[in-house]
């Protein structure tokens, strides 16, 4: 798992327990019963797995270091996450904005915001924790704090500001072509983690294509003939594969069993996913490999990777810079 800054999730094994075990109690409820059996069947369901489920704990809310009063979580997980479970149609900017001010009130970094009861399981992931440190205003640098401020510059000291912002110009204009390019390759990198995520989130859930659940689940498929581009797909008939095989382009469609001439991409999702460019992929799984293929087959889901191994990893490049994303075989993705 990955934050927006590529840096290691907050709690993140904890984080995927979770994950996993909301998708299982909805895969099985379907959200048809009421919050109390949702509630308890997550509790077994979370403690099978492992964690420390601590259900109604009253926990202090602050309000500038001094405690005002108590709130009562749904659950408290390995005394490091609230939970918030609901069952109704749909989460509203109220439900938000009130569990955004109960985390912010505690002392806890991390809460989850689940509701079972819509078409589609929900998981409001928040975290609050540098938030929670006061600015500090320097009062030599505030003129309604500080009577020195009203003394003027110097010529001199103008002089030194007007090198400054000089200099400062010609480090960012140099530099403007580099940056840009840089965070070409950040957008590509999380892109490409959040798409192997949402497919992962697609097995768990048991997601229907095409009218069924795909026996073999869903994947992502990347190929160096074509590595401006890769494929999200449903493994419809099994075989943890992607079945149009070398490149995934319109050229190959033809070697595919299951291509028609109204359907070149019969296993995929949505088409060629295309990446930013000048981003391109210059490096998938190892030095003498070509293609790579990952799989979440549900219910876990199993995470099969081809070729084999404990992790892979995709390398992005552009002008010299690159990125990694990399997973393993306990479903975990990580930007390096």
């Amino acid at each position: 798992m990955v934050t927006k800054r590529g840096e290691n999730l907050l709690y993140k094994d904890i984080s995927y327990q979770i994950r996993g075990a909301c998708f299982e109690v909805y895969k099985n409820f379907g959200g048809a019963f009421k919050e109390k059996v949702v509630d308890r069947a997550l509790t077994e369901e979370l403690k099978s797995r492992g964690l420390k489920v601590e259900d109604q704990k009253p926990i202090d809310i602050y309000y500038k270091g001094k405690k005002i009063a108590s709130y009562t979580p749904d659950k408290i997980i390995n005394n490091s996450i609230i939970l918030e479970i609901k069952c109704k149609p749909y989460l509203t900017k109220e439900d938000e904005r009130q569990f955004w001010y109960y985390l912010r009130g505690s002392n806890y970094k991390l809460g989850f915001l689940i509701n079972f009861g819509s078409n589609k399981l929900e998981i409001k992931r928040r975290i609050y924790d540098k938030a929670r440190n006061p600015i500090r205003v320097n009062p030599r640098l505030n003129p309604r704090l500080s009577a020195s401020t009203n003394k003027g510059f110097t010529m001199i000291e103008v002089l030194v500001v007007v090198f400054i912002i000089a200099l400062m110009s010609g480090i960012i204009f140099s530099n403007y072509r580099q940056g840009g390019q840089q965070f070409a390759l950040q957008r590509a990198a999380h892109k490409l983690a959040l798409d192997i995520r949402r497919v992962e989130e697609m097995a768990m859930s048991a997601k229907e294509f095409e009218g069924a659940i795909p026996p073999g689940g869903y994947g992502v498929h990347f190929s160096l003939l074509s590595p401006y581009h890769y494929v999200l797909f449903a493994d419809c008939d099994g075989d943890l594969e992607y079945d149009n095989p070398d490149c995934g382009l319109v050229s190959c469609a033809a070697d595919c069993a299951f291509a028609t001439p109204t359907n070149p991409f019969p296993e995929s999702i949505e088409g060629e996913v295309e990446i930013e460019k000048p981003v391109w992929i210059c490096k998938v799984c190892g030095e003498n490999v070509d293609e790579q293929t990952i799989v979440f087959t549900p219910p876990e889901p199993k995470v099969t990777l081809t070729p084999g191994g404990n992790s892979t990893l995709i390398v992005l490049k552009n002008n010299g810079q690159t990125k990694t994303v990399r997973v393993n075989k306990a479903g975990l993705i990580e930007i390096e």
